[in-house]
């Protein structure tokens, strides 16, 4: 089953689990007379517990007619993976978790790059920085090319991505690089003149694309900026 659920409202399903109310999609609250009845949840023909985060059993219940069985227990029973968003009040549901350490460029090469080349270390393939070679990451040389983007598809499955950025070259200038998910931007690191690589952490916040542009260079148009080492989870 790779079929992947993106951003399923949290709704009445993961609402109070208490006889006296649930919450609703709507942004308020409202008590219902919801009804235990002792219901059995059976998978390939054997009887299950459905289990919250703390490992409490939690009983589904009956609304209106409908049974409604809380997210995260279910999810567990058919061996996916939940993770919940409190900001956006989302909950995410995943066939399958990316290891920790994943190359980012292995798993979601980039679909479009404009004044970037790509490494990849199976390629045998290497750039410097600071007199240390990297790879599997990208590096936008020294150019006047302005429009300097690199694109990726997410496909909502990456939490966060950790990677080295610094000076390719033309290390006399001060750089900056941002990191956009979904239009929006979630990390810009700025690189001093003659500064040492930087190991950062960009929260993907399981975004559909991911967009990294490198800023105009103080100085002159010159990029020079590499960015390796580039692992997801």
């Amino acid at each position: 089953m790779k079929e992947k659920l993106k951003k399923l409202t949290l709704g009445v399903l993961i609402g109070a689990i208490c006889c006296s109310g649930a919450a609703l999609a709507k942004k308020a609250t409202e008590t219902i007379e919801v009804e235990y009845s002792n219901i059995k949840i059976y998978k390939d023909n054997v009887l299950c517990e459905l289990k919250d985060a703390n490992g409490s059993i939690i009983e589904p219940f009956i609304y209106n007619g409908t049974t409604y069985m809380p997210v995260r227990g279910t999810a567990n029973l058919a061996d996916m993976q939940v993770t919940w968003d409190g900001t956006t009040q989302s909950v995410y549901l995943w066939d399958e978790m990316v290891p920790e350490g994943t190359s980012f460029i292995e798993v979601c090469p980039p679909y479009e790059l404009r004044c970037f080349e790509k490494y990849i270390a199976t390629e045998g393939k290497n750039f410097t920085m600071a007199g240390q070679k990297y790879s599997n990451g990208i590096v936008s040389p020294g150019s006047w090319e302005t429009n300097r983007v690199a694109l990726f598809n997410l496909d909502s499955k990456y939490s966060s991505l950790e990677c080295t950025i610094g000076h390719s070259e033309v290390e006399e200038y001060a750089k900056s690089v941002s990191f956009l998910v979904d239009g929006k931007i979630v990390e810009t690191i700025e690189l001093e003149p003659d500064c040492l690589p930087k190991k950062v952490n960009i929260p993907l916040k399981y975004g559909l694309q991911l967009k990294i542009i490198v800023n105009e260079v103080s100085g002159g148009k010159m990029s020079g900026i590499g960015i390796g080492n580039m692992t997801v989870k």
